[in-house]
């Protein structure tokens, strides 16, 4: 999948708190929908393999 091409950058917007949340967001958006899902459904995996459910339905720690 192509990545979007970067834009240039005024360094006179880039000042302050608005310039790292607009670096954040440009870096956040250049990486694509499927490896962002791909890692969140294996850490979803992940978890309901590691957590026990009690009869009840909540969750317990086993004291082994």
């Amino acid at each position: 999948m192509a990545q979007r091409p970067t834009r240039r950058r005024d360094p006179a917007k880039e000042q302050g708190e608005f310039g790292k949340f607009t670096r954040l967001l440009d870096r956040l958006l250049l990486i694509p929908h499927e490896k962002i899902k791909s890692e969140m459904d294996a850490e979803k995996t992940g978890k309901r393999t590691r957590t026990k459910r009690a009869a009840s339905g909540h969750a317990f720690h086993d004291t082994d």
